[in-house]
């Protein structure tokens, strides 16, 4: 009687883990896709970033214009949104990214062990996730948010830099959604001078697709979806704090690096998705720490750096929706190069990123394969036999209804 409950049970975990092993999976891992490709969007993206660097290195505030660039990469975000959509969930996550630095510049000070840290840092990947889900938001998703709390809690050195920390990102994030909504704001002012009432391709479908993100949040999804999106942040947030304290038990220097190999696996609603994701993103971070460093081992300096965060933003920005691996590719030095800026790196950080993020997907696997259910296995199958294409916009993108990219 009790071998017959839990045999289907037994059975669905290890087809789930066979998916991880299907030749299937690692051909999809490597598809291309150059039907959605673009370059505005990224080199929008490249200059908001780009311009936080060189004013914070100008004004004098090399230590803080990384945090700054933490919060101009909402830029990043909702790049498929009409412009009216767009303008209140970029402002939604730039308030949302100022607040998590906020939060690990103060964890940074007062957290009194490494145990309050991955509790803290999980609790904050779980909520990111369900708000990044439930608003349907399309971009680096949740992982972002992690990586500026690390961020913020390395820089984080006395209560005056909890707000230096956080004025910074709130510059950072006010001067990203400026950049990301420039062609809007040129067209609309266009449309003005020459008294037009013409609008871009996107405001021509404005009224009918303005929607408020607390509407959005409070029942803008059926109960059962509310459910799934909480169990799912709640899962999330389980495997980054495994994640971190394996890699705390194993002695790496950047355990939080972990924890963010997590969140960005998992992010796929689906489970072949966490599982293809995985594979992306561990390929993208062999070849991505080859090139941090021999980076890191060169002596750039500062504006050397901001050349590379800016090149590697760029184009990973551009290949998030052909590849997530050639994503992670880019992402990697780009994520190295920024944290370096503030906190310094040698080159052996390149070997403890792709050991921290092997770690947190293999733990973001194990967990999805362990609260896999019945029809996520059939799903697996039907998706095999249709072998879609690469993920439409990963990690630094995150499409929430079916395939989710996360960058950092």
């Amino acid at each position: 009687m009790q071998r017959s409950l839990i045999t289907p049970h037994v059975r669905v975990r290890g087809a789930a883990l066979q998916h991880v092993v299907s030749p299937t999976t690692w051909r999809d891992a490597l598809r291309l896709d150059f039907s959605r490709t673009s370059v505005a969007a990224p080199l929008r993206v490249g200059v908001a970033v780009g311009v936080v660097l060189v004013v914070g290195a100008l004004l004098g505030l090399r230590d803080l214009a990384g945090l700054a660039a933490l919060g101009a990469l909402v830029s990043a975000f909702c790049r498929p949104d009409p412009y009216p959509v767009r303008a209140p969930r970029l402002i939604a996550l730039g308030v949302g990214v100022t607040a998590v630095i906020a939060v690990g510049a103060t964890m940074g000070i007062y957290a009194n062990s490494i145990v309050t840290e991955i509790v803290v840092t999980a609790v904050l990947a779980g909520i990111a996730c369900y708000v990044v889900s439930a608003l349907r938001i399309v971009g680096p998703g949740a992982v972002i948010f992690v990586f500026a709390a690390t961020g913020a809690a390395g820089y984080a050195h006395s209560a005056a830099d909890i707000g230096r920390a956080t004025l910074a990102s709130a510059i950072g994030a006010v001067i990203g959604i400026l950049i990301a909504l420039a062609p809007w704001f040129v067209e609309l002012l266009r449309s003005r001078l020459l008294k037009s009432r013409t609008h871009d391709a996107a405001s021509k479908t404005a009224p009918a697709q303005r929607e408020s993100i607390w509407v959005t949040l409070a029942g803008g999804q059926a109960p059962a979806h509310r459910k799934h999106l909480a169990v799912t942040a709640i899962r999330i947030a389980i495997a980054a704090a495994i994640a971190a304290t394996i890699a705390v038990a194993i002695h790496l220097d950047h355990p939080m690096w972990a924890a963010m190999g997590a969140v960005a696996a998992m992010q796929g609603v689906e489970y072949h998705l966490t599982v293809r994701r995985g594979v992306q993103r561990l390929l993208g971070n062999l070849g991505g720490a080859v090139i941090a460093g021999i980076l890191l081992a060169v002596p750039l300096g500062y504006w050397g750096a901001v050349a590379g965060i800016v090149i590697f933003q760029v184009l990973a920005e551009i290949l998030s929706t052909v590849n997530y691996a050639l994503c992670s590719l880019a992402v990697t030095p780009m994520a190295l190069l920024l944290t370096g800026l503030s906190a310094g790196l040698s080159p052996e950080a390149a070997v403890d990123r792709v050991l921290d993020t092997a770690i947190g997907i293999v733990v973001g696997i194990v967990v999805a394969a362990l609260a896999v259910r019945g029809h996520d296995i059939a799903a697996l199958h039907g998706h095999a036999a249709n072998a879609p294409l690469a993920d439409a916009e990963p990690e630094l993108s995150q499409p929430n209804s079916a395939s989710n990219r996360s960058r950092s």
